[in-house]
């Protein structure tokens, strides 16, 4: 580049939350632009104010390098209130905090959109006062996310949130896009510039890495799970096939924590599975890849739902990153994604007895299957969702905005 450029992120979620955003922010900070960041305070996936964080003191820092702006939003804390609150607190105390930014220059806003929506909007209100093209990274698609985890569709629920959904998307200059599925659901609210929604799927941010550390017993055949325990991604039916294959040598290992983490221990201890469902908690980012370089599978899971069928999860690229074989209990992009890569085993159903039959598909392959797994689904990762090709992709993009 010429000439240093400015990006501000604005997103709901940043560190020491985990989330890709914090990666990308340090990518484009290698990559020669000044970054800021504004966000909220950390309370993601528990909903409590992370230790050291508190409405009470100015809570702005400085990451590797990188301001971050922290504005006062309400915890998630727990009930579809509190959420709603939180979601709301977020574009209220941004829009103030955006005061504190004034002296600024920014050449671009880069918006990361994960629920909710509504982290756009103060992006586009600085826009209008400063003429900044905005581009958003949409992770979730409103209002279908909105009706897959909270069962309300009713159209005095669902017909203002469109109508918001269709005013962000038009007052974007960009919109990156994680499924290729989520193009024509997002270009359909636009009129015209349907060009400006591109594919861009979240990329590895690990590689295969040998193992350093032994983490699981190796008579044992370890499927891991990584990533947010919530009702999206359905790991109650893990409890229920855990209690159809006690009799394999089969071990669930679940690396994360979330919302439905509690209920699904209790479920475990009532059950007797406490040796069979291990609950690793929440790991550092940089940790991932000693738990899946110690897996035998990975388990990428999803509950049935259409706006689900659309999305790839980013766990996805990630477990491809690590070269592991994929036992798949998903429908649409993830299973699309499964079968074309020939890396894995997908249910045909998402269900108790879909995935304990995958299990078994998986435990019966020969070591030459098994082996083959492994190299597709390294080789699929790198010509995919290799990282350093993405990003070039990315500010190519940016450069016309």
């Amino acid at each position: 580049m010429n000439e240093k450029k400015s990006i501000l992120i604005i997103s709901q979620y940043f560190y020491p939350e985990q989330f890709r955003i914090n990666d990308l922010a340090l990518e484009m900070k290698n990559r020669g632009y000044e970054v800021t960041v504004l966000t909220g305070l950390p309370n993601y996936p528990k909903g409590e104010y992370f230790k050291g964080y508190s409405k009470d003191k100015n809570c702005d820092e400085i990451w590797n390098g990188i301001p971050i702006y922290r504005c006062n939003l309400e915890a998630r804390k727990t009930g579809s209130v509190n959420l709603i609150k939180n979601y709301m607190s977020f574009v209220y105390e941004a829009n103030k905090k955006l005061k504190d930014l004034e002296q600024f220059h920014f050449d671009y806003i880069y918006v990361f959109e994960v629920s909710p929506m509504t982290v756009a909007l103060p992006a586009i209100q600085l826009k209008k006062k400063r003429n900044i093209p905005v581009i958003i990274n949409i992770q979730d698609l409103w209002p279908e996310n909105i009706v897959a985890v909270t069962g309300m569709d009713y159209p005095f629920v669902v017909k203002p949130i469109e109508q918001m959904v269709k005013y962000i998307y038009e007052n974007c200059d960009l919109i990156l896009t994680a499924s290729k599925s989520f193009v024509p659901n997002i270009q359909k609210y636009l009129k015209k510039d349907k060009e400006k929604v591109v594919f861009w799927p979240q990329y590895s941010i690990v590689s295969k890495e040998e193992k350093t550390k032994k983490l699981f017993n190796e008579k044992d055949f370890n499927i891991v799970f990584t990533g947010n325990i919530g009702k999206a991604q359905g790991l109650d039916l893990v409890i229920e096939a855990a209690k159809q294959l006690k009799e394999t040598p089969i071990k669930w290992q679940l690396v994360g924590d979330g919302r439905e983490e509690d209920a699904l221990k209790k479920a475990v201890h009532e059950n007797d599975l406490d040796d069979i469902v291990i609950f690793h908690g929440r790991k550092p980012e940089s940790e991932i890849p000693q738990y899946l370089a110690n897996a035998d599978a990975a388990l990428l899971i999803l509950k049935l739902d259409p706006v689900f069928e659309m999305t790839l999860p980013a766990k996805l690229q990630t477990y491809m990153a690590c070269g592991v074989p994929i036992i798949g209990c998903v429908s649409g992009e993830g299973k699309r994604t499964i079968d074309e890569s020939h890396a894995g085993v997908v249910s045909q159903e998402i269900s108790v007895d879909g995935l304990v039959k995958a299990c078994h598909e998986m435990l019966n392959k020969t070591k030459e299957e098994y082996e083959l797994l492994k190299h597709n689904s390294l080789e699929y990762g790198f010509n995919n969702f290799n990282k350093e090709k993405l990003l070039d992709e990315l500010f190519e993009n940016m450069g016309g905005k």
